[in-house]
């Protein structure tokens, strides 16, 4: 009994693989440039392993919805449940080493998941919908597969990095509901045909956007076993660094130092603005052809739907143009060293024993914040806390001091964490410093 294979089936593998292939080649010379073999066929091995749980899973409740809706069909049955098996495929991957490893890595290796989860998808998702739609398919749901998945491991390294379980769950989840919305969004458009034009590209780009963010990120953040020798959790090390920033810039004023230098963007590099236009010129000439010779269009391909022409042809260049230009314009420098032109600040007393200090703080997060001290505290000291925002005074709150360390200059500090932080303390934290971030853009704009 002989296996035949079409000609269609042919291609759209073909596709598939260039298509992994060239978004391996993007983002290995975007961003990675070292990596291990061994490490990479392990993670596509263990994308086979996330393809098998999700379809394990789509199986088992298919069985228990046999007729959901176009909602559940595409945001759970598809995008959770396929998310939730990339998820626990980067967790299995780094959990065992984790301390080895950045979150730089996470991203690398979670979209080398990513993409071999999309590529074994679209080869078993051979669904009867004609050539044309089957390549718009392959050349946009595997980039969307690989960028989530470099999304999902960049959340799975800090979660397991992180100590606090606010932090832990709140960044997983919150990180991996993004992903699922967009992958939904996408499924939703695709399998309704809902906006096509419009969604594929807003979901393609704002992934790509949010990858970019979080590449520029974690190029300043250091490695598990860094955190160990420090001591500390990667919520512990962020406090610290805003606190070390706001710290410099006081320096930066008094020495009359600029950081206005430090941008958020950087120039494109020359390879990629050639690609930008190497891609920029046949969505432009798309254009012009779809509407000075539609009829010339309508004889070469007569089975194209003019979406599908619009979209494969004119959109999807002017996408991959986008990409290329925006790759890396990041500065990663300007998150760690640019500050803000008048940094935001809440008056702290601590009060341990008979003893008060009179401090300030620069960042909180949730109930953890940074101290600088005139002494250093033993490790769980109790305290009690009254936190000023301008008038307004939260006094009284329990607490204690996670660790206190002495820096170069003998500075003392101390990490705090509060029992627990009122909810109005948050909301107008978080209310002055928006207020205080639209003041410091109008105070940058008349500065520079």
């Amino acid at each position: 009994m002989s296996i035949q294979i079409s000609i269609p089936s042919l291609v759209i593998c073909l596709i598939n693989l260039c298509t992994l292939a060239f978004y391996y080649s993007f983002y290995r010379f975007h961003f990675y440039r070292f990596t291990e073999g061994f490490l990479q066929y392990t993670a596509l091995a263990f994308s086979l392993f996330s393809a098998g749980i999700a379809i394990g899973l789509q199986a088992m409740f298919l069985q228990l919805v046999p007729s959901g809706g176009p909602i559940w069909n595409s945001f759970f049955l598809s995008s959770f449940v396929e998310e939730f098996a990339k998820l626990l495929g980067i967790y299995l991957f780094f959990s065992k080493n984790q301390d080895e490893f950045t979150v730089t890595d996470g991203i690398f290796y979670g979209l080398v998941l990513g993409g071999g989860f999309g590529l074994v998808e679209n080869i078993l998702y051979f669904i009867n919908t004609g050539l044309w739609s089957q390549v718009l398919r392959s050349i946009t749901a595997l980039p969307i597969h690989m960028m989530n998945g470099g999304l999902v491991g960049a959340f799975t390294m800090m979660f397991l990095f992180h100590k606090n379980p606010v932090f832990k769950w709140g960044n997983l989840l919150s990180g991996f509901l993004v992903c699922v919305f967009f992958h939904g969004l996408y499924n939703l458009s695709l399998f309704q045909e809902i906006d096509l034009l419009l969604i594929l590209p807003i979901c393609i780009l704002a992934l790509f956007f949010l990858l970019e963010v979080t590449i520029a990120k974690s190029r300043i953040l250091v490695p598990g076993h860094i955190l160990k020798l420090m001591d500390m959790s990667m919520e512990e090390y962020e406090i610290l660094s805003r606190h070390n920033r706001h710290e410099g810039w006081i320096q930066n004023v008094q020495k009359h130092i600029s950081t206005s230098g430090i941008r958020l963007f950087q120039y494109p590099n020359l390879r990629h603005t050639i690609l930008t236009i190497f891609f920029l010129v046949p969505g432009i000439f798309s254009i012009y052809l779809l509407y000075d010779s539609p009829e010339w269009i309508g004889r070469k391909f007569p089975d194209l739907a003019l979406q599908d022409y619009f979209a494969l042809f004119v959109m999807y260049p002017i996408v991959l143009a986008l990409m290329f230009f925006f790759a890396g314009i990041l500065n990663p420098y300007f998150f760690r060293d640019r500050m803000l032109a008048v940094p935001l600040f809440s008056s702290v007393d601590m009060h341990v024993g008979n003893k008060e200090e009179n401090s300030a703080i620069f960042h909180i997060k949730a109930n953890l914040f940074y101290l600088p001290t005139s002494q250093n505290y033993e490790k769980e000291t109790k305290a009690s806390f009254d936190l000023w925002l301008g008038l307004n005074c939260f006094s009284g709150l329990k607490g204690k001091v996670l660790w206190s360390r002495e820096n170069e200059e003998g500075n003392c500090g101390v990490m705090c964490q509060l029992d627990s932080i009122p909810y109005a303390f948050l909301l107008k934290w978080n209310y002055f410093r928006f207020k205080q971030n639209l003041k410091n853009l109008f105070l940058r704009k008349v500065q520079v």
